[in-house]
């Protein structure tokens, strides 16, 4: 009885750490860790500019992020583009603690009810989405925390995350592609005949 008792005991261990979920913290700044955003008009996002959303997507690789089912986002600024300060841990389904999952961020202007990036593009108010990266260690925590272990594994910030992300950066217009375009043909119809001819001379010998 005793030894059926410890097996099932045993199993329950087993199938209790299966199910874990890794953690997070959504914030872009620790220890060791300082990867500001910037606004459209190129500074840094200050304190209470809650009209801007991050949403956090991740994968297992590169090529695998997504947006989670329930949306991981925040709408915390605290100034210098830092956001998430006081935010919870946020559990990552599908992700085993003490992993380094692979992120991306993805950020819109939540203001006239938009609130998903699907809408934000529909509004031309959706930001250019983050480079990839993988999590690090970073300020202690090995991975995605795990609050379920004795003693509890903190959730880790956003080590990893690539410094200067602007995701409001002005596109050109593509006139002013065709501008540029047009500019550089104009600079090589300058050049001199002379030159041209040397060109032509170097090009069959």
């Amino acid at each position: 009885m005793k030894k059926l008792l410890a097996t099932g005991v045993g199993l329950l261990i087993v199938n209790l750490s299966t199910l874990a979920q890794g953690t997070i913290l959504l914030q872009n700044f620790g220890i060791g860790l300082n990867a500001p955003v910037r606004g459209p008009d190129g500074n840094l996002i200050p304190a209470g500019s809650s009209q801007y959303t991050i949403e956090l997507l991740a994968g297992t690789t590169a090529s695998s992020v997504a947006p989670f089912t329930t949306p991981i986002t925040t709408t915390t600024w605290v100034g210098n583009g830092l956001f998430g300060e006081g935010g919870q841990e946020r559990v990552l389904q599908g992700f085993a603690p003490g992993t380094f999952p692979f992120f991306q961020l993805r950020a819109w202007i939540n203001t006239g009810g938009v609130n998903s990036y699907a809408g934000a593009l529909a509004a031309n108010q959706a930001g250019a989405p983050s480079p990839v990266f993988q999590l690090i260690p970073g300020g202690g925590p090995n991975g995605l925390g795990n609050p379920a272990a004795s003693p509890p594994v903190p959730a880790p910030p956003l080590y990893g995350m690539p410094t200067g992300y602007s995701p409001f950066a002005p596109v050109p217009e593509p006139s002013t592609v065709v501008l540029g375009v047009l500019g550089g043909l104009a600079l090589l119809l300058r050049r001199s005949p002379a030159s041209l001819s040397r060109s032509k001379l170097s090009f069959f010998r």
